[in-house]
């Protein structure tokens, strides 16, 4: 018995059974109903025991009167305060556990989905595309302006992602200076407009530091998101693509198509070493 109320009460809070007050007057109610039953029911058979060993010491139509009325209200008020109290109690650790679900999906400075949240909300879509931002020239913004200044363009350029890309899509930091985008539609003209809208903002976007304002770019690789298509291989797309963006000057964008071609023999020694 006791082991079945344990998982029934864990059941409850898995499902959320303890979101809203109602939840928690319902749950009273239940547990009133089978306890003021049992404790009524075990009353009564006591009482028809004794009743016919003659060792009641009153009427058995008094006991079943009185003694019941008594149990029942009783029971019912004893089981009410308990069961009022632990669905508080439970409904106050369910909006704890949601919010700390939340929170862990979340990237603390950012506020953007960590990645893997956003690798968890990539099963739930069927095509799009895929795109990895990169700050230009990151490291260098911390070490001139230090962490501090580099905190506030982290923020500044998540704020930016948000804006241009609304909850259709999916906005994550990936981790350090890079982010990634699902732009949720099939139009390649609307993702690269989005993506343009997207660096020009954050190049236009000024950051204070005291001192000079700081400015800084995007590179961006873009790959063709499609449910049949290992996650891995569009990772790889999109990240050679973001390579070359780097390599040919940063503050730009390129798509996995246009790999092969810049990657030509005769350019690859132009390309030199991603640096960022």
């Amino acid at each position: 018995m006791r082991g079945r109320l344990a998982l029934w009460l864990r059941a409850q809070i898995d499902f959320g059974g303890f979101e809203t007050k109602a939840d928690i007057w319902t749950f009273v109610l239940n547990v009133v109903l089978v306890a003021t039953a049992l404790a009524t029911a075990t009353y009564l058979m006591f009482a028809a025991i004794l009743a016919n060993f003659g060792l009641l010491p009153y009427p058995f139509g008094t006991a079943l009167s009185f003694g019941g009325s008594t149990t029942i209200l009783i029971a019912a008020s004893v089981t009410a305060l308990l069961a009022w109290l632990i669905g508080t109690a439970i409904h106050e650790l369910s909006l704890s556990r949601a919010a700390f679900e939340r929170l862990s999906r979340l990237d603390p400075l950012s506020g953007l989905l960590n990645r893997r949240a956003f690798s968890e909300m990539l099963e739930s879509k069927v095509s799009g595309f895929f795109v990895l931002f990169d700050i230009d020239r990151f490291k260098s913004v911390n070490d001139t302006h230090g962490h501090a200044i580099g905190d506030a363009v982290i923020v500044a350029v998540s704020e930016e992602l948000k804006r241009v890309f609304e909850p259709a899509h999916l906005v994550s930091r990936f981790g350090g200076e890079e982010f990634a985008v699902l732009i949720c539609s099939d139009d390649r003209g609307d993702c690269c407009l989005l993506v343009e809208e997207a660096r020009r903002s954050v190049a236009t976007r000024h950051i204070e530091t005291g001192r000079k304002p700081v400015s800084v770019t995007l590179s961006a690789g873009i790959a063709d998101y499609w449910v049949e298509r290992s996650f891995e291989a569009i990772f790889e797309a999109a990240d050679r693509a973001l390579y070359l963006a780097k390599s040919f000057g940063r503050d730009r964008t390129i798509h996995e198509d246009e790999s092969d071609d810049l990657l030509a023999p005769s350019r690859r020694v132009a390309a030199g070493g991603r640096r960022r």
